[in-house]
């Protein structure tokens, strides 16, 4: 059985979804990539509404992709609106050439 914390892709679920792509030199990718995990697992996994995240790193070395969920917009706002979010953004933007955030909805899953 699925922990409720556990990512699923379902357009059923009302949940929020960010996929924030991440352009990087790839001798940064793997800071990155680390970075994001710590500050996942130290404050956001704690907020309010959060769901999950999964982060990607491409094979040639030049992004990296921020796969998140949140139970609402409401959530992912607030969480958005914290100083210390912002702080770690600038961080997370510092280490990449560009940023690319957007929010979605799932609209369709197939699968084997």
């Amino acid at each position: 059985m699925a922990n409720e914390n556990t990512t699923i892709i379902d357009p059923k679920a009302k949940c929020l979804t960010l996929i924030n792509v991440y352009e990087v030199d790839p001798e940064k990718q793997a800071e990155l990539a680390e970075a994001l995990a710590a500050s996942t697992e130290s404050t956001i996994r704690h907020q309010p509404g959060f769901i999950s995240v999964c982060i990607h790193n491409s094979l040639d070395g030049m992004k990296v992709v921020n796969y998140a969920q949140w139970a609402t917009k409401e959530d992912f706002e607030g969480f958005m609106k914290k100083p210390e979010t912002q702080a770690q953004l600038k961080q997370f933007a510092g280490l990449a050439k560009s940023v690319a955030p957007s929010l979605y909805k799932v609209d369709t899953v197939h699968a084997a």
